[in-house]
């Protein structure tokens, strides 16, 4: 916890976040990288990404529950690692207000 603590300070400390384009290996990446905060993260659909210069991403994610049923968009947010491969930071409202005051 204290990780994603200190991971989100310095997203909201960084510089410039001009929002660019996403490739499909990317959103592959990102997907991915959700294994670990989704129920069914194979059933995952992505809209609405953008990555900032930073290497931020942030985005929509719809994916399915416990009950096999979608549960509608939620904003997400993400970083690039110099490796090439994502951590995804957060999923939910309070990754939405980040994204939308860094101006991704």
């Amino acid at each position: 916890m204290f990780k994603a603590m200190l991971l989100l300070g310095a997203l909201a400390v960084s510089m410039s976040a001009v929002a660019g384009s996403v490739s499909p290996l990317d959103i592959k990446g990102i997907k991915s990288a959700m294994d670990d905060r989704l129920k069914d993260s194979e059933s995952a659909k992505l809209k609405d990404v953008r990555i900032a210069k930073d290497g931020t991403v942030c985005g929509l994610v719809n994916a399915k529950n416990s009950y096999g049923a979608y549960a509608g968009y939620e904003p997400f947010i993400a970083m690039k690692l110099s490796t090439g491969k994502f951590y995804v930071v957060g999923v939910g409202p309070e990754s939405g207000q980040l994204c939308a005051s860094k101006g991704i």
